[in-house]
């Protein structure tokens, strides 16, 4: 859940304006233990897209050579980045569905005087209905099992020696097996998240 200042068009741009909160920030306050986590997971979250960023964009720009797809031409890339968040040092399926994504926003709730005249805002947290990208954690993970399972699919169409420097069968069937566990652990990752409600 990240943040996103309500304005509306009618709103002074001038000192009363409202001052921007994170939202997930906003609902945690009292909750020093709370606080604390939701700090590393937004640095967490910071670090993930930048690294996601890069292969994004380095998709948007492809310009295929002979057939070759983005998941073939990147595939060391998308299997260490894959490799990364499920066997490295953080263990992303215990980040909360919340902590992933925008479940809601600050909104602000106004007193006026008898002219009309704002004197006071109140900021509350606004549920959305259906939840946006946010800090992208979530949205980045699934991007990157979306990327492995075509780096998978396309090693299953050209043969199990298509990876190996010697066009080894045997060598080929032990990178495809590593991906596949790697894949599964990704896609579990993914769905415990989304499941993972508790506040």
């Amino acid at each position: 859940m990240t943040t996103e200042k309500e304005t509306t068009d009618d709103q002074p741009k001038d000192e009363t304006e409202a001052p921007s909160f994170d939202a997930v920030d906003l609902m945690l306050e009292g909750n020093l233990k709370e606080q604390i986590s939701y700090s590393m997971v937004k640095a967490l979250a910071k670090a993930l897209d930048e690294k996601a960023e890069i292969l994004i964009k380095a998709e948007q720009g492809f310009e295929p050579q002979e057939g070759e797809s983005f998941a073939e031409v990147a595939m060391p890339e998308i299997e260490a980045m894959a490799q990364a968040i499920t066997d490295g040092c953080v263990d992303f399926s215990k980040v909360r569905f919340w902590e992933a994504c925008e479940t809601a926003e600050v909104a602000w709730e106004e007193s006026k005087d008898e002219e009309g005249n704002v004197v006071g805002r109140m900021p509350y947290g606004n549920p959305l209905d259906k939840p946006k990208e946010g800090n992208r954690i979530l949205s980045n993970l699934e991007q990157i099992s979306e990327w492995l399972e075509e780096v998978h699919k396309l090693h299953e169409e050209k043969g199990m020696g298509w990876v190996s420097p010697y066009g080894c069968p045997e060598d080929g069937q032990q990178a495809y097996d590593d991906r596949s566990k790697c894949f599964e652990k990704l896609q579990s990752t993914v769905e415990a998240i989304k499941n993972n409600l508790d506040i």
